[in-house]
């Protein structure tokens, strides 16, 4: 299906991207209430904010303890469509990476001769890679 570019007057709230700490140890409270009240109003898509600040471990525990929170209380997301044969395998992808986790940053920093969008750290700097999902 392929949509249209006429200038529609829209002012629906078509998604909602939540973030949610990466410290703790899952959903808290607020989080599971909120999601409930917002996923039969809204896309609702769960993403972890400041992923860069947890390992890689404590991420794929994390992403693991979230999903369980969210089957758990029946709280319905987005989940990208898998029935159109030309996106199915990358939205089957996608969906698999649910919760998202984002590294974001309004700081410049300076590595090599260019000026990035990135967070310092005293062991390295930590760049978001730039891609749309």
């Amino acid at each position: 299906m392929h949509r249209t570019q006429n200038s529609l007057n829209d002012t629906r709230v078509h998604v909602c991207l939540y973030l949610i700490s990466p410290v703790g140890h899952g959903l808290r409270a607020i989080d599971l209430v909120t999601m409930k009240a917002l996923d039969s109003k809204v896309n609702l898509i769960p993403v972890i904010a400041k992923s860069d600040t947890i390992t890689k471990q404590e991420l794929d525990k994390l992403r693991v303890k979230i999903m369980s929170e969210i089957i758990t209380n029946g709280i319905n997301i987005y989940h990208f469509p898998t029935d159109d044969t030309e996106v199915a395998d990358l939205n089957s992808t996608n969906n698999a990476l649910l919760p998202f986790a984002i590294v974001a940053s309004h700081d410049f920093v300076r590595v090599g001769n260019k000026q990035i969008r990135a967070r310092q750290y005293p062991w390295g700097t930590v760049q978001g890679i730039s891609k749309f999902i």
